[in-house]
């Protein structure tokens, strides 16, 4: 018997050309992961605030060009200081102290050391919570009881701050979410994990009393812990964060009351991970965020850096990829996920910058650490690690815990950075202010917190 076909010329001529991509591809791609060659430059601006050491969420690419962001402290006697730097002018302007905004004395009381949240825009406004820095319950001794985190805002055009009063006692607001669309701020406070909203049209504030299940503080020692970031679906303003039991609770805008989603579970065996000599693999995620596009949240595991979905309709969760730096990635190790996790102005795609080394609980292998950024279409399914950051100077930042995605081409960043040169004058003041205990003898460099400005390797 014999079989006779024809062959489509243009199918053939495809295929063979597929056939000969796939077979002289680099190494270091496959179907759904690129690993870059080469570095991402870096421009560093330096604000002077020699006395900052870190920075949360708190940075944003504002209506008006500026970039705004905050640099924390965890300094005695240091309040948070919010910065403004001007893209085409590549001049940074100290703000406020604010600390000095509130009319609270930093020597006297445990300070503002913090804004541990994200900058939030909303009728030419920013919209922020503030945090501590350090923290002792009823106060040390050499400082009276913390205050308590602030509800505030900036006018972008007056230039005027706005108090809106402490939210809880000696709670710092360590996460706050807005929904811009019913001007209200929600926020879990840290020790105690008290849930509130303050609604900026009524003046309304209400607190729902300890909301994360299974977290408790008990004289001076956390049990389970709080949030860093809670979502809210702006379709019904319901509002959204993990138990330590691995659950959700809902906020029920209609019903002003929460609930706990017992079967919104995120308790999945391929997210159960844990740090070497610990036997937690609780699952909680480190950052989340609203995607419109598809009405989904995308969020980011803290252990094991895995890229999940999930539906608040229905607790469907989808476990999507590891978004880890490549080289964790490619040898399974683990870090501790950063807040530098967002999503791309059309939501096509996630950005997400982390260092390498794994937690310790000191500063244990950061002198050869660094950063990365990470890349993840969506749509594609498709991984890029971009190669570590390295500044124009030649000194590699270590830590990153805020990005913003600028709508001109730039990352924005704020960066935790090596310095040196121990003689000059930055140098002694940075070792002055937060190096006090270590002996001269033994600091052979400190570490700076500044921005940092990246070319988007997606919008060249």
């Amino acid at each position: 018997m014999i079989f006779s076909f024809k062959i489509n010329k243009s199918i053939f001529i495809v295929g063979i050309l597929f056939f000969f991509m796939d077979f002289f591809s680099s190494g270091d791609t496959n179907a759904s992961a690129i690993y870059k060659n080469g570095t991402l430059t870096g421009k560093m601006i330096d604000c002077g605030f020699y006395a900052g050491d870190s920075n949360y969420h708190a940075l944003v690419h504002a209506s008006d060009s500026n970039v705004y962001y905050a640099i924390c402290s965890h300094e005695h006697n240091t309040h948070v200081h919010l910065f403004c730097f001007n893209p085409q002018t590549e001049q940074v302007t100290t703000i406020a102290d604010i600390g000095e905004v509130l009319g609270e004395d930093g020597t006297l009381n445990i300070p503002q050391g913090k804004i541990h949240c994200d900058l939030f825009e909303c009728d030419g406004k920013l919209y922020f919570g503030t945090h501590v820095g350090i923290y002792h319950r009823g106060g040390s001794d050499d400082h009276g009881p913390y205050p308590g985190g602030h509800f505030m805002c900036y006018d972008l055009k007056s230039g005027v701050f706005r108090d809106y009063g402490i939210g809880a006692a000696e709670e710092g607001i360590v996460c706050l979410q807005m929904d811009t669309e019913r001007k209200r701020l929600y926020t879990l406070t840290w020790p105690s994990a008290l849930f509130m909203y303050y609604d900026i049209t009524t003046g309304t504030k209400k607190t729902f009393g300890p909301a994360v299940f299974g977290h408790a503080y008990i004289n001076e020692t956390e049990f389970g812990g709080v949030p860093r970031s809670i979502g809210i679906d702006p379709e019904t303003g319901n509002v959204y964060w993990w138990n330590i039991d691995e659950t959700v609770s809902r906020y029920n805008f209609s019903a002003d009351s929460i609930e706990i989603l017992e079967n919104h579970n995120f308790g999945r065996p391929i997210l159960k991970v844990h740090e070497r000599g610990s036997d937690d693999d609780k699952v909680f995620w480190r950052s989340i965020r609203w995607n419109q596009a598809n009405n989904l949240f995308y969020g980011l595991t803290f252990y094991g850096e895995q890229l999940f979905s999930y539906d608040p309709t229905d607790g469907i969760i989808e476990v999507i990829d590891r978004i880890a730096p490549g080289p964790n990635r490619k040898s399974g190790e683990l870090s501790r996920a950063s807040l530098a996790f967002e999503l791309s102005g059309d939501f096509s795609t996630i950005y997400y910058v982390n260092h390498l080394r794994t937690y310790t609980g000191d500063t244990e292998g950061r002198e050869t650490d660094e950063l990365r950024l990470v890349t993840y279409n969506i749509q594609q399914r498709s991984y890029t690690d971009h190669g570590p950051i390295v500044l124009d100077d030649g000194r590699k930042p270590k830590d990153c815990q805020g990005m913003e995605i600028g709508r001109d081409g730039n990352i924005y960043l704020v960066c935790t950075i090596p310095y040196t040169d121990m003689e000059s004058d930055k140098g002694k003041a940075i070792r002055a202010l937060r190096y006090k205990a270590t002996p001269t003898e033994q600091l052979n460099q400190v570490y700076e917190v500044n921005l940092v400005i990246v070319k988007n390797p997606l919008m060249r």
